[in-house]
C-alpha cells in the first residue's frame, strides 16, 4: 500500500511556532460588529510550525523542532502532543516568564476557519538559538512567519550555508526580505499569497498560471513554488533558464469538517518527502492527499494521517 507513495523518512528541522488552538464552532462567521452563538470551547495543539512538524513525523520523518512555549499547561500539552507524534522537542525552550502562544479559531458549519494569533513565547525565539549543530544530518528546513523575522532569516542563512533545502511558507503573510528569498529553495503559498508576492491577479486558466509563475520567479528569485488551491489541488511552478512551467496537480474533494491546519500538513509533507529524496512533483501529489485527509476531522495535528492511512480517500 504505502510503496505507492514517495519516501517520507528523511531528516527535517522545523524552526517556528507552537500555539494552543482555542477553537469554537459556529454556524457561520460573524460580520464585523456582530455577535453569534458558538458551541463549546475546545483546546488543541497547534501553531503552524508545530503542525508541520507533526504532519512530517506522522509520515515517518525524523523531525527536530526548534521553538519556545511557556511553562504552563498549554506548553506542556504542546510538547506532549509533538512527542506523541515522534517529534524531537529537545530544542523547544520552556519559558517561565512568558505565556504559551495561542490561536483563537472559529470554525463555521462548512469547515472554513478564521484565526487570530497571540504570539506569546513564539516572540521570544531569538536568532541566537540558531546554531550550525541544528542542521547536522538534516536535508530540509521548513519556516513560517509566526516567529521574529530576524530569526527566520538567521535560520535560512544557516541552513543554506549547510546545504539544507529551505522551504518557506510566508504565512501569516508579509513580504519576505530579499536576504530570506535569496536563501529559499521552495516557496509554498496559497493563491492570494502568490498574487501579493508577484503583483498579479489570481489566474483563471493554465496560460495565465504560467505567466503568473514567471512573474513570481522574477519578483522573488525563487525557482520553485507550490501554489495551493484548496480542494482544487495545487499548481507547481518551476523556472529554469528564465522559462517557467506551471503544472496542475489534482486535489481530492472530500466532505470538509475542519480546514484548520490543512495547509500546514501540505508544507510538512513536502518537507518530509524532499528530505527523503523525492522528486518535487511526486512530493506535491502526496501533499495534496495528506491535506485532503486532514480536512475530514476536527483539529489540526490529530487529523494528520500516517503512511498507513494514506489510502483512506
Amino acid at each position: 500500500m504505502t510503496d505507492r507513495y514517495p519516501a517520507t523518512d528523511g531528516d527535517v528541522v522545523i524552526i517556528g511556532s507552537l500555539n494552543a488552538d482555542l477553537v469554537v464552532r459556529t454556524q457561520r462567521h460573524p460580520e464585523p460588529g456582530e455577535t453569534v452563538q458558538g458551541g463549546p470551547l475546545s483546546t488543541a495543539p497547534g501553531g503552524k510550525s508545530a503542525n508541520q512538524a507533526a504532519a512530517a513525523a506522522r509520515l515517518g520523518a525524523r523531525v527536530r523542532m526548534v521553538g519556545a512555549v511557556g511553562d504552563d499547561p498549554h506548553g506542556q500539552m504542546l510538547l506532549e502532543s509533538l512527542e506523541g507524534h515522534g517529534v524531537d522537542t529537545a530544542h523547544v525552550a520552556s519559558l517561565s516568564d512568558t505565556a504559551t502562544g495561542t490561536a483563537v479559531i472559529t470554525v463555521s458549519e462548512d469547515g472554513e476557519n478564521t484565526i487570530v494569533i497571540s504570539p506569546g513565547a513564539n516572540g521570544e525565539v531569538a536568532p541566537e538559538r540558531i546554531t550550525p549543530e541544528l542542521f547536522d544530518g538534516v536535508r530540509t528546513l521548513a519556516l513560517t512567519f509566526e516567529i521574529p523575522a530576524e530569526t527566520v532569516i538567521a535560520a535560512a542563512r544557516a541552513a543554506h550555508d549547510a546545504g539544507v533545502t529551505v522551504v518557506l511558507n510566508p504565512s501569516p503573510f508579509r513580504q519576505p526580505e530579499p536576504e530570506l528569498l535569496e536563501r529559499t529553495d521552495l516557496l509554498v503559498v496559497n493563491a492570494h499569497e502568490m498574487a501579493q508576492l508577484s503583483g498579479t491577479e489570481i489566474p483563471d486558466d493554465d496560460s495565465q498560471w504560467q505567466r503568473a509563475g514567471q512573474r513570481l520567479a522574477e519578483t522573488t528569485g525563487v525557482a520553485d513554488a507550490v501554489v495551493t488551491l484548496g480542494p482544487d489541488g495545487a499548481v507547481l511552478m518551476r523556472t529554469r533558464d528564465g522559462r517557467t512551467q506551471a503544472q496542475r496537480v489534482a486535489g481530492h474533494r472530500v466532505q470538509a469538517v475542519d480546514t484548520t491546519g490543512a495547509g500546514d500538513s501540505v508544507t510538512g509533507t513536502l518537507a518530509a518527502a524532499l528530505a527523503a529524496g523525492a522528486e518535487l512533483p511526486a512530493a506535491v501529489e502526496l501533499a495534496m492527499r495528506v491535506g485532503a485527509i486532514a480536512t475530514r476531522s476536527e483539529g489540526a495535528q490529530p487529523s494528520y494521517p500516517s503512511r498507513a492511512q494514506l489510502d483512506e480517500l
